[in-house]
């Protein structure tokens, strides 16, 4: 008896040691995870970046991050970041600031989708090492408390905007490349996903175009479209591109009624130059001045910036007829491009044109 008491209090000392073993090895697996949980749970601020292209950093299913406001990410849009992501974002009720720079991977497909709620600033950057690997992604925007939006992508990926925002202060669009539109190698069906992104700001107080951007939505507009009306629109940058020129200006002046300062900026005469796309814009760029003059040009756009003019003769038509109309102008400040390839329009012939406003203030200068 002694001896079988003996073997079977060595085989239970054995199952408790095994047991003990067990349970130190799963706490030192999971108590790091949780400790990185305590450690990130109470920050307002938050960067993650990847490590051998995905992220390292672990939310336990029951994490939460009560406290978190402001979100910078740094990333491969692969399909297991995309789960962390979608995860990561439930986790945080109070997210406020949201920054991304992903680099597009060929082997994602799937529609991305942002629906935070509370979200206040999104400021997106997608990144690609060629022209196809952004061009077929998706993503979908929810985000009805949103005040400003910054979308960076040169691959016309598709953008949708399902709930305008009504609070949208701020809009900044850069997407699509000239010279991809220039070359024919996107489609105009490609080409409006722009004109989609533009629609869904059009309660943008403050609105940037890219070159890029103008680009593909002229290429996609013809006279006949829908061109969307900007109700609240005090503050536009307008990035002029070198071959449709002034195409969009026009309906961008009819459309926004509470128009207050317009910066229309040319690309520089040597980057076009260096593209070898500086001569064609010699049969296509051109100025049709709207049928009837806006109502902004009459009663509230008070500020006009010209900058990197290239000295053409549409440039002159555009300038006079900004003077000639903007009755309620107070400043005009235009500048010529240092290299420009033209002699048709120079500070004199400027200082000569009509003005609505007598009382407006004219800087000019040659750079």
């Amino acid at each position: 008896m002694a001896t079988r008491r003996k073997k079977y209090s060595k085989r239970n000392t054995y199952y408790f040691r095994y047991r003990r073993r067990l349970i130190l090895e799963m706490y030192r697996k999971y108590s790091q995870r949780y400790k990185d949980y305590l450690r990130y749970q109470l920050r307002k601020t938050l960067h993650l970046g990847t490590r051998n292209d995905f992220i390292s950093f672990h939310i336990p299913y029951y994490g939460r991050f009560p406290n978190l406001k402001v979100l910078n990410l740094k990333l491969q849009l692969t399909l297991p970041n995309s789960v962390f992501l979608n995860r990561l974002f439930r986790s945080c009720p109070l997210l406020e600031d949201l920054y991304m720079d992903i680099t597009c991977v060929d082997n994602f497909d799937r529609t991305f989708r942002f629906c935070i709620p509370t979200l206040i600033l999104l400021q997106l950057k997608l990144n690609a090492d060629e022209f196809d690997s952004c061009r077929h992604k998706e993503f979908i925007i929810n985000t009805p408390n949103l005040e400003s939006l910054s979308i960076t992508n040169p691959s016309l990926s598709c953008f949708r905007i399902h709930d305008i925002p009504p609070s949208l202060v701020e809009a900044n669009l850069s997407i699509g490349k000239s010279s991809y539109v220039h070359d024919f190698q996107v489609s105009k069906e490609e080409a409006s996903r722009v004109m989609e992104v533009l629609k869904g700001v059009r309660n943008a107080i403050d609105l940037t175009l890219s070159f890029g951007a103008t680009s593909a939505l002229s290429y996609c507009f013809d006279d006949g479209d829908d061109f969307p009306i900007f109700p609240y629109l005090l503050d536009l940058q307008l990035g002029i591109d070198y071959y449709f020129g002034w195409k969009l200006l026009p309906y961008f002046l009819e459309n926004s009624s509470l128009l207050r300062c317009i910066s229309l900026y040319r690309l520089k005469y040597t980057t076009a130059m260096a593209e070898g796309k500086h001569k064609e814009a010699d049969d296509t760029y051109g100025w049709k001045p709207p049928k009837q003059v806006p109502e902004c040009l009459i009663d509230r756009l008070k500020n006009i910036e010209v900058r990197n003019l290239w000295r053409r003769k549409a440039e002159c038509e555009v300038v006079k007829y900004l003077l000639e109309n903007g009755k309620a102008l107070a400043k005009m400040k235009i500048s010529f491009e240092e290299d420009g390839i033209s002699d048709e329009i120079d500070e004199d012939t400027i200082k000569n044109f009509p003005r609505a406003s007598e009382s407006m203030i004219l800087n000019i200068s040659d750079y």
